[in-house]
């Protein structure tokens, strides 16, 4: 790297960002506004790394801005980064230890980070849309459950439910519209509900994770869901694998759920009892049934074909 170069971390939030230099260990305060980033950008020199945590949606305008501006742009997993702030032995936590810790991340690790590529348009508004059905099911459920004890509110649940139930589906037509934009899309969406289990909101999360990055390897992608299993191996012992959950949390929940429906199908519930015979729980029995599914689906994806049970339940 040039000498000239800057290597910031960035602490995002809705308001500000706290940016933190790893050479001059200075750090400064500016708005997260169009006007303010611009004007920061433009003090850095061309090719300089910004790193910052993964926030929803509150650090994707300092990401396009700095990609825009010729920047090496990094977004972080926020869990990687608490585990290398525990192996650095850290205790404080503020916005200045985190922008610096973040630099520090981006300094040392680098060779191993894949910078920041934005989204495909059709990617990025799918999951949103996915993302905000996911925000109102979860209240749906929270909310009912909540109140199920409340007989003086029956009435008033009930039209709470069923404005809900509204929403939901009226954000469900939102995302079949956003898919029938694309005749490709439509046709990628109708050959991933061909898989056992997987429907049509399985579907669209997982059409829209396959169109975010472009995956080389079937591991690759099964490292992006999280489902893959994290060794802890020492010597002869060989410890309890754990899944790493890096990733978003919406996929791996719904291939989870897509798992438990395909395990009452005709094709895969053998297979998910021969995997409980073997003494697997049945959480980690759907776990491997749920990583079949991702690689049966990325399969598709890449090949343009519909399932097959005999050629794809064998070889994914």
């Amino acid at each position: 790297m040039n000498h000239k170069q800057a290597v910031v971390g960035v602490d995002v939030s809705k308001a500000t960002l706290v940016i933190g230099d790893y050479h001059s260990e200075q750090v400064v305060h500016i708005d997260n506004a169009v006007e303010a980033i611009a004007g920061w950008l433009a003090t850095l020199p061309k090719g300089s790394v910004v790193a910052m945590e993964a926030t929803g949606a509150l650090h994707g305008l300092l990401a396009q801005m700095a990609r825009a501006a010729q920047m090496v742009v990094y977004v972080l997993n926020p869990q990687t980064l608490r585990h290398y702030a525990r192996s650095l032995g850290l205790r404080a936590k503020t916005d200045r230890v985190d922008a610096l810790l973040i630099a520090r991340y981006a300094m040392h690790e680098r060779a191993k980070l894949r910078p920041w590529q934005p989204p495909a348009p059709a990617a990025d508004a799918l999951s949103r849309l996915l993302k905000r059905r996911q925000v109102l099911v979860q209240a749906h459920t929270t909310l009912m459950q909540s109140l199920s004890a409340m007989s003086a509110l029956k009435a008033q649940r009930q039209t709470l439910q069923n404005a809900l139930k509204r929403m939901i589906a009226n954000l469900e037509l939102l995302i079949w519209a956003e898919i029938g934009k694309s005749a490709q899309l439509t046709a990628v969406h109708r050959r991933l509900t061909t898989i056992p289990g997987v429907g049509r909101i399985v579907a669209a999360e997982l059409l829209a994770a396959l169109l975010r990055f472009e995956f080389a390897r079937i591991d690759s992608f099964i490292a992006y869901t999280g489902l893959d299993p994290r060794p802890d191996d020492s010597g002869p012992r060989r410890g309890r694998r754990r899944l790493t959950k890096h990733g978003p949390g919406l996929l791996r929940c719904l291939l989870y759920n897509a798992a438990m429906a395909a395990s009452h199908t005709k094709l895969f519930k053998p297979l998910y009892a021969a995997l409980l015979a073997r003494g697997l729980q049945t959480t980690e029995a759907l776990v491997v049934l749920a990583r079949k599914l991702a690689r049966i689906a990325m399969a598709l994806f890449k090949s343009g074909a519909t399932f097959q049970a005999e050629k794809h339940a064998q070889t994914a």
